[in-house]
């Protein structure tokens, strides 16, 4: 197992502890089969991890205290030995390690959600010649649990805001930054010792408008709390989204000491629900409005045309010779054919206008504020001219070809489902003609 250990860590590393932790690998080229013994000699359990939070080494201490085979424990992470209670609190006091290159104490953590022992925990990182951190040595003992009654509130507090998995921010009445959390670290990206002393507007980086942080204090001042959402960008300019609480403590005669913000990086969760809602509207191929969000869309344009005193328009519209290319050269090329309609249809008509996607090939476009019924007559021939030209997928040659309906409002359907269904009908009507061509509905 030694001779493992040091073939797997850098040949140059060295530790640097702090008091308290295991005595110091000082040879320069690997680390010593003494220390290593004297590690496993250790009463106290002890281990050492690479970069990637592996243990290449654990004593038998450290086995016998989680419950795991010396031999199980080496290659795993602590995401495969803890329960998931403490996984995050363990990885954030590594990443903490390597960002800051120093020794990180770790205070009154359980190693079971059952247990009623705590334990203290030392990690302290291996560097090599370069003041690079290779890996991190850490060292547990267990902790003279207090009664109740002897536990007191600050400790509790410190407790919670030191291994809380919410960023932790306080600042003075001033609104300079006066902690952070491990929790803030990982997120921002900001050390503890480049922020603290620092105005809390640091952050920001001015990103936040004046009025939008001047309207926080107000809030903060005459409501004591403030909660939103926002957007926000971390130390390396990266944007991410964060859910913050804001709460203001108090003296004894009202003026306000300090102020405690607590966020999140709610920037997945964002994206998310963002490609939720947008899937909710939108086809999923062609990323063109749906049957829904099309409907909604003729129905205010109706309400705007009315009340202008306009006309709005809808073209149906239907590939032609599109099956047998879908059958012939199967579905994943059919698809491409699809989007590379839905983009020659969008390239032919306004910005301001809605193209959709109704099924299969079956397109429609809402055309606003159309100003006569030729006008929506000459948009109907330039769509079809355009999908007629040839084009290339998978180096095959594609021509096709389609059929348009055209409904003008107020002429052809008095609300948004009778106009989509008139020029529905008079699409059919088209393709009756023989295709290639377009129909007004009558």
């Amino acid at each position: 197992m030694e001779k493992e250990t040091q073939k797997n860590m850098d040949a140059d590393s060295t530790f640097y502890p702090k008091i308290g932790a295991p005595a110091p690998l000082t040879d320069s080229q690997s680390v010593p089969t003494q220390q290593l013994t004297l590690l496993e000699a250790l009463p106290y359990p002890a281990w050492i991890k690479n970069r990637r939070g592996e243990y290449l080494y654990a004593n038998n201490a450290y086995a016998e205290l989680i419950g795991v085979p010396v031999a199980t424990i080496k290659g795993r992470t602590d995401r495969q030995l803890f329960p998931k209670f403490i996984q995050d609190q363990l990885a954030d006091s590594d990443a903490l390690v390597f960002h800051e290159k120093e020794t990180v104490e770790l205070d009154n953590i359980y190693l079971h959600s059952t247990a009623t022992k705590t334990y203290w925990v030392s990690k302290s990182p291996l560097k090599n010649k370069s003041n690079q951190v290779t890996g991190i040595i850490g060292l547990i003992k267990q902790r003279k649990n207090l009664s109740p009654n002897e536990t007191s509130h600050k400790d509790l507090a410190a407790h919670a805001i030191k291994h809380s998995n919410e960023a932790v921010i306080i600042t003075d009445a001033e609104f300079k930054i006066t902690l952070v959390n491990p929790a803030f670290i990982r997120i921002t990206g900001f050390s503890a010792s480049e922020i603290i002393g620092s105005p809390a507007s640091i952050i920001n980086a001015n990103w936040l408008a004046t009025e939008f942080m001047e309207s926080i204090k107000h809030q903060l001042h005459y409501h004591g709390c403030w909660e939103g959402e926002t957007w926000n960008r971390k130390r390396n300019g990266q944007l991410y989204n964060e859910k913050v609480k804001i709460s203001v403590i108090r003296s004894n005669t009202g003026e306000i000491t300090h102020y405690i913000g607590q966020f999140v990086d709610n920037t997945e969760q964002k994206q998310t629900q963002e490609k939720l809602e947008f899937l909710a509207f939108h086809d999923a191929l062609t990323g063109l409005a749906n049957r829904a969000l099309f409907l909604d869309r003729v129905s205010q344009s109706i309400h705007q045309s009315n009340r202008n005193n306009t006309r709005c328009a809808v073209i149906y519209l239907d590939l032609n010779e599109f099956k047998p290319l879908n059958d012939t050269y199967g579905h994943p090329f059919g698809d491409k054919v699809l989007i590379h309609a839905a983009q020659v249809i969008k390239e032919a008509v306004r910005k301001v206008d809605t193209v959709s996607r109704q099924g299969g090939d079956e397109f429609s476009v809402l055309l606003e504020e159309t100003p006569s019924i030729e006008g929506a007559v000459i948009v109907a021939q330039k769509i079809i001219t355009s999908i007629r030209q040839a084009f290339v997928i998978d180096n095959i040659n594609v021509s096709i070809g389609a059929s348009a309906g055209i409904a003008v409002y107020p002429e052809h359907g008095s609300d948004a489902d009778k106009l989509i269904s008139n020029a529905d009908k008079a699409m059919y009507a088209a393709k009756s003609l023989g295709g290639n061509g377009y129909y007004l509905y009558k």
